[in-house]
């Protein structure tokens, strides 16, 4: 069933618009977004597509294919505070009230159905999606005109402010602004973007699921970023800089002794070492030397497994496995804790790849992963 006859079979009426909003895949550059960090993500195939009417009530209706069980959820547009029973739909009700805490005329309401290929907990990013997604959709409903990068900017901060999540800028600008065929080469402290081809000949990216259902990700997220602000606020004893990946590794190392916490020392070592690995992952895109990019994908993974101890049994299983199997490079995308690796393979033993890792991992966690080859697609939309 797709969207529109699902919306139709909810809703006995058919729908006025139908979105897509993508996830997303960070190829490198990992946890340093919210430090001012360039960054490399690409939106994927995988998302949320959303089909929507407008009403001349007060109420917003909402219902998603994926939780066919819940029906319809009612909300008053004079009633948007968050409640932990309304589940998901609380990050709808976040961005309605921003728009209406900014004086923008929400003058009726609508239903909307939703369906998510994303898997849930998996670090593609399904709540930024949801969110940038609704971001759109507001837009193109009420007539309102801002820029894709705006639309980041609101997403993000009812992520933090009505949810509750310290994320940074990364995941929203990219589903945002995503560029077919590409990624885009982000920097986080000033929003710019820079569009650069991401496909190496004869090599395929392949994302790896853990399946792993994750339970701390958001209490350890905001506990990194807190270790990263108190590793800012110690270096600034010494230099005056608003980020710390304005540090080069150079500086890093003249600079280390003002930080005391030996667990602050290794997150701060794994953002400003992570920001060099982005700059060299740009290099090696535009000389199509897909090698060197792999190895900069373990370098990844393992900073991010012994400095910022984000990676865990699963996701470190799946990385060693994955090379093991033929990969050139792989690496934790996302939170970590769980969710996703990804992989360069060539395209000659993508098959054989999947199928091997595949037995490996059930063989080592009793779980089954998930594989997806994906396509690097533009941003958030409406189709129709």
């Amino acid at each position: 069933m797709d969207i529109k006859l699902y919306f139709q079979n909810t809703f006995e009426t058919l729908p006025e618009r139908c979105y897509f909003s993508p996830g997303r895949l960070n190829l490198i550059g990992e946890h340093i977004d919210y430090n001012g960090g360039l960054v490399f993500p690409a939106a994927i195939n995988l998302g949320i597509y959303a089909a929507v009417s407008s009403t001349t009530n007060q109420l917003v209706r909402f219902s998603s294919m994926n939780y066919p069980k819940n029906g319809i959820v009612n909300i008053n547009l004079s009633e948007l505070t968050y409640k932990e029973a309304d589940g998901w739909t609380n990050y709808a009700k976040g961005v309605i009230l921003y728009f209406k805490d900014k004086g923008y005329t929400i003058d009726h309401g609508f239903d909307m159905a939703i369906f998510g290929t994303l898997p849930t907990a998996s670090g593609l990013s399904s709540s930024a999606s949801l969110l940038v997604l609704m971001v759109f959709v507001m837009c193109d409903i009420f007539n309102i005109d801002i820029s894709r990068t705006d639309m980041a900017l609101i997403a993000q901060h009812v992520e933090n402010n009505y949810m509750g999540m310290h994320c940074g800028i990364m995941d929203q600008l990219i589903i945002a602004k995503g560029v077919s065929k590409k990624a885009l080469l982000m920097n986080t402290a000033t929003l710019e973007t820079q569009a650069v081809s991401a496909d190496f000949e004869g090599y395929t990216w392949v994302i790896m699921n853990t399946n792993y259902q994750r339970k701390t990700t958001d209490s350890k997220y905001n506990e990194r970023v807190a270790e990263c602000k108190i590793g800012l606020k110690s270096i600034r004893k010494e230099k005056k800089i608003k980020f710390l990946c304005e540090l080069s590794m150079d500086e890093f190392k003249k600079l280390q002794h003002n930080i005391s916490d030996e667990i602050v020392l290794k997150r701060v070592r794994h953002v400003v070492s992570e920001q060099k690995r982005v700059i060299d992952a740009k290099k090696a895109l535009e000389l199509h030397d897909a090698k060197w990019f792999g190895r900069l994908l373990n370098e990844s993974h393992l900073s991010l497994k012994e400095d910022y101890e984000v990676t865990g049994l699963h996701l470190d299983t799946l990385v060693r496995e994955a090379i093991r199997a033929g990969a050139i490079g792989a690496r934790v995308t996302g939170a970590g804790f769980g969710g996703c690796a990804i992989a360069l393979v060539p395209n000659d033993r993508v098959l054989d790849f999947m199928r091997i890792v595949g037995i490996s991992y059930l063989g080592l966690t009793q779980i089954k992963a998930d594989f997806y080859t994906v396509e690097f697609v533009d941003g958030v939309h409406r189709y129709e």
